[in-house]
């Protein structure tokens, strides 16, 4: 057993690895919620775009153009609704969900760790299987979702600074005079 000085590089490495793929993961579930709705956004759009230049090639005289604009969008509408169906972006966010879940787990079983500052090197080893579990079985992050998870534990870090040590009251100086004798 050793007691934990808060400043051991494995601990701190371990933290803050830890604390960006519990970031990342939230990251990543964002980006695939945004892409859902943007799809499906898009989707509607072309469907009301496609729907209107249907009607209008049935009213006007000269068609044609209408008649073409109209089975172009109906073919772009039928893509984005097969990517939006077909994506599962449900399940991929529910994945990533789970796997911030258990990072988050795993931070805080290594943060009260800490704070007991006295760790054993079985409770290391515990906290690094189940970091290993939760690693293995989480989805992949893009390299955009762990750079900007990154910046973000970064930014965080910078935010977090050791309390100053206390310093001794300076004295005025007429105080200074009096206790010089």
């Amino acid at each position: 057993m050793w007691t934990y000085r808060g400043d051991e590089p494995t601990v701190v490495q371990w933290l803050e690895a830890i604390r960006v793929g519990h970031e990342g993961h939230r990251v990543a579930a964002e980006a695939v919620r945004r892409r859902h709705r943007a799809l499906g956004a898009t989707a509607v759009l072309l469907a009301t775009l496609a729907a209107g230049a249907s009607l209008t090639s049935l009213l006007a005289d000269d068609g044609a153009w209408f008649t073409v604009a109209a089975g172009a969008l109906a073919v772009a509408t039928a893509a984005t609704a097969l990517l939006h169906s077909f994506l599962d972006d449900a399940d991929v966010i529910a994945s990533h969900e789970r796997a911030r879940a258990e990072y988050g787990d795993v931070r805080r079983q290594l943060e009260q760790a800490i704070l007991s500052e006295r760790i054993t090197d079985d409770r290391l080893s515990e906290i690094r299987a189940d970091w290993l579990r939760v690693e293995e079985a989480a989805p992949s992050l893009s390299g955009r979702a762990s750079r900007r998870a990154a910046s973000r534990v970064a930014g965080l870090s910078s935010i977090v600074t050791a309390p100053a040590a206390p310093r001794e009251p300076e004295l005025d100086e007429p105080l200074k005079e009096l206790t010089a004798n």
